[in-house]
């Protein structure tokens, strides 16, 4: 009975073959794929964030939008340049669409960029910027495309308006819904971030008050929606002379971050993280990421509480167990890289566990011992 089976499931599967060859032998290109077809296959490239690597499933996949937004000052932008940073060492070409006017080359190249490989677009309408976006994606030699932001994004129609003019409503919203469906079309293997901002729903006080600009097409075209929350400050001892007088202050030197995977067509939903934006440094805190994600992992361990008197240890593969607090880790990470490496590998091969999905029983047409 299951040898039957699998003889039907292989006669259909012939069939489908044919229907694709002949489909595109009249189209003349290859717009119908089996299901198994290699091009379907989910493929991602880091973020720059060991975090957002846990929270995404693995990393950011290609082919696909994402929409980055929350609070000011959360670190939209950064995660944005982190990724194109290390999309160019690999040897890929990348695009900013910058509707804000506020790209930064130095920090571009402090993350470890290089502004001069970087494809920059300053559009004074937004139009301009979504035809330069389908050059770039038609090309398909473009890996990341960043737009920053929604938001920014001012059309002809609202550009043109004089000040005494009547605003039309839901013109951006519009305008993100119509191209939208374009640069879907075009896209094929080319990551584009999108950075957007919360808004406050006119009139809204229970519930959910808050939104994005740009309408609800983005919302529903993204297959990663990641909303990011300043959270707790994090401050230092610093000497600042107030009143003609050097007293020590604590003064701000950072901000906690949540992340929350708002939505995953590609991964597991709803997935949280949290790390520390470094204000002097301008980057990710990679020894919270690596403490925060360690404990998740049973990794690290912890006693105490508040952020000082907490204890960690880590028990390497040695056998040698290193303990102490937060600072005494960083202090740890960097005198011995090879224990910070170490705890790196750790981290990775359990988000790479866990965003590998389970298999079945029968793959590929493979009858199994129980089905005969």
């Amino acid at each position: 009975m299951a040898k039957a089976s699998a003889l039907a499931k292989s006669g259909t599967r012939s069939r489908a073959y044919s229907i694709v060859q002949e489909i595109n032998s009249i189209l003349g290109s290859p717009v119908l794929r089996l299901g198994n077809d290699s091009y379907f296959e989910v493929v991602r490239i880091p973020t720059g964030s060991h975090t957002l690597d846990r929270v995404t499933g693995g990393g950011w996949p290609l082919g696909r939008h994402i929409e980055i937004y929350g609070d000011e000052a959360a670190c939209k932008s950064y995660l944005c340049y982190r990724a194109m940073a290390l999309s160019q060492s690999r040897g890929n070409l990348c695009a900013v669409i910058d509707a804000e006017h506020t790209f930064d080359y130095e920090w571009f190249e402090q993350l470890g960029g290089r502004a001069d490989e970087l494809l920059t677009a300053q559009p004074k309408i937004a139009e301009d910027g979504i035809e330069a976006m389908m050059v770039l994606l038609g090309r398909g030699d473009v890996e990341i495309i960043t737009v920053d932001s929604i938001a920014s994004l001012s059309t002809k129609q609202e550009a043109s308006r004089a000040p005494s003019e009547t605003a039309v409503l839901a013109t951006q919203a519009r305008f993100m819904s119509q191209n939208l469906r374009r640069l879907t079309t075009m896209n094929e293997k080319t990551v584009v971030l999108w950075t957007n901002q919360k808004r406050s729903k006119i009139g809204v006080f229970f519930g959910n008050p808050d939104t994005t600009p740009g309408g609800r097409a983005m919302p529903y075209y993204a297959t990663v929606r990641i909303e990011l929350k300043r959270a707790e400050q994090v401050k230092a001892k610093k000497a600042v002379a107030t009143k003609g007088k050097l007293s020590d202050k604590d003064v701000q030197v950072g901000n906690w971050v949540l992340v929350k995977n708002k939505k995953n067509k590609s991964g597991m939903p709803y997935m949280e993280g949290s790390f520390i934006f470094d204000n002097k440094a301008g980057e990710i805190d990679e020894t919270s990421e690596l403490i925060q994600l360690g404990l998740e992992d049973g990794i690290v361990k912890a006693k105490g509480s508040g952020p000082v008197k907490t204890v960690y240890s880590y028990e390497d593969y040695d056998g040698e167990i290193w303990e102490g607090n937060f600072k005494q880790f960083k202090k740890f990470f960097r005198e011995y890289p090879d224990l910070k490496q170490e705890l790196v590998e750790c981290v990775q091969e359990e988000t790479l566990n866990l965003s590998v999905p389970s298999q079945g029983e029968e793959t590929n047409g493979k009858v199994t011992e129980d089905e005969e």
